[in-house]
């Protein structure tokens, strides 16, 4: 009777179970491996994050006070005005032009005297020297200036002053005689009749005193004009210097 050998096939058996495992656990193994090897790669970024709970705070600083030498220390705040533009430039330059020549020499000196029409110097002050007149056909001096206007055309004062006679002379027709500050005398000749001021009356800068006329024997063959005579401190000058020039 043959003996049955059971031993030798419970270790057959034993020998296959554990070959499966180690099989099993090697793939698994592999598989976790690669597994890592194929994840993306995420960067470890907790020691570069702050805290945002993290509190921080400024250390107080106190004011320092600089000297300077020679500025107070309430020194004002300096404000530096803008230049006007170009456009704004020609508004104002145009806004002064319209103020009236009278009016704008009047604001700048009450002493200053203007032209009493506006013309054309047709003889000018001779300051002694002789001239042939071409009315006389003589050779005599010039003591004023001849401005051209039209017969008719407004007469003004040259500036504030007092009428200091109205009269009608036998060579320089119709006269007005004004007194200016400064101790200047104008006199105003061949003027009309119809003078609109009196004698001792206060007259300002720029006021109608009569008008252009023809009544001058001595200048007849001139052409149209105003004679204007100016004496300061009882001399005669040039009224051109005395006359402020106001564009």
């Amino acid at each position: 009777m043959k003996k049955m050998n059971f031993g030798s096939k419970k270790s057959s058996k034993g020998f296959y179970i554990a070959l499966a495992v180690s099989v099993i656990a090697v793939g698994a193994v592999t598989y976790l491996t690669l597994s890592r090897l194929n994840a993306p790669q995420t960067p470890d970024t907790s020691s570069n994050t702050l805290d945002n709970t993290t509190e921080w705070s400024i250390p107080e600083t106190s004011a320092v006070e600089k000297s300077q030498p020679g500025v107070p220390k309430d020194t004002p705040q300096v404000i530096v005005k803008e230049e006007p533009s170009q456009a704004e430039s020609s508004e104002q330059t145009e806004a002064v032009s319209s103020v009236p020549a009278e009016e704008t020499a009047n604001q700048t000196d009450p002493g200053l005297l203007i032209m009493p029409v506006t013309g054309e110097i047709l003889n000018p002050f001779s300051g002694g020297e002789l001239v042939k007149s071409k009315t006389l056909g003589e050779w005599r001096t010039h003591d004023g200036i001849d401005i051209k206007a039209e017969e008719g055309t407004p007469v003004k004062s040259m500036g504030d002053g007092k009428v200091l006679d109205i009269r009608e002379d036998d060579q320089w027709g119709v006269v007005v005689e004004m007194e200016y500050p400064g101790e200047i005398t104008a006199i105003y000749c061949g003027m009309n009749d119809d003078v609109k001021v009196k004698k001792g009356q206060e007259v300002k800068l720029g006021d109608v005193i009569g008008s252009v006329g023809n009544s001058s024997l001595v200048e007849a063959a001139e052409e149209m004009h105003l004679h204007v005579g100016v004496k300061k401190d009882g001399q005669w000058v040039n009224p051109e210097e005395v006359i402020a020039t106001v564009e």
